[in-house]
């Protein structure tokens, strides 16, 4: 057991690492190409900025989708605060309560994968200029999704642990 509380961990560790440097690395080539843009408009000559559009499209879609995922894992999304320790001292029932608010959070995540995979299989068009398959536009979305999924099934595992572990 402790050997795989080792590997998911270490899971847990790269893919945290792997989403912070990603969602950077898009924020910083977003901020180039847009800045780009603006000193372009300056210049006496006129670059061809066609495929700026395709671009931007992808690091914006994929910087939101990843960045949601990345803090989807370390629940830095906004919540409503944890009143139910204010209305009961009971463990077992704040854990309940905790188990219910994931089961809603995972259905709500169980529903955006199923229909963004369903996007990203159906999705036959490319874009103008790169000739980019529109799935790869879109595949952030089921990818963030089933990230989303994994700690949310951790995370309700966790909160079942604490309804049947502790003792009163």
């Amino acid at each position: 057991m402790e050997a795989l509380i080792r590997i998911v961990t270490r899971f847990d560790q790269l893919l945290t690492r792997a989403l912070k440097f990603l969602t950077v690395t898009l924020f910083i080539a977003l901020l180039a190409i847009l800045t780009f843009n603006v000193v372009a408009r300056f210049l006496p000559f006129s670059p061809s900025l066609e495929w700026m559009d395709e671009i931007v499209e992808l690091c914006i879609s994929s910087l939101v989708f990843y960045g949601a995922a990345a803090l989807w894992m370390v629940k830095g999304h906004f919540s409503a605060g944890n009143w139910i320790a204010k209305v009961t001292r009971d463990p077992r029932l704040i854990s309940l309560y905790r188990v219910g608010v994931e089961l809603v959070s995972l259905l709500f995540i169980g529903v955006f994968f199923r229909y963004s995979l369903q996007l990203v299989l159906k999705s036959q068009e490319v874009t103008a200029v790169f000739q980019i398959p529109k799935a790869v536009l879109y595949s952030s979305m089921p990818i963030s999704a089933g990230i989303m999924v994994l700690y949310s099934v951790g995370a309700v595992l966790v909160e079942l642990g604490g309804v049947f572990g502790r003792k009163t």
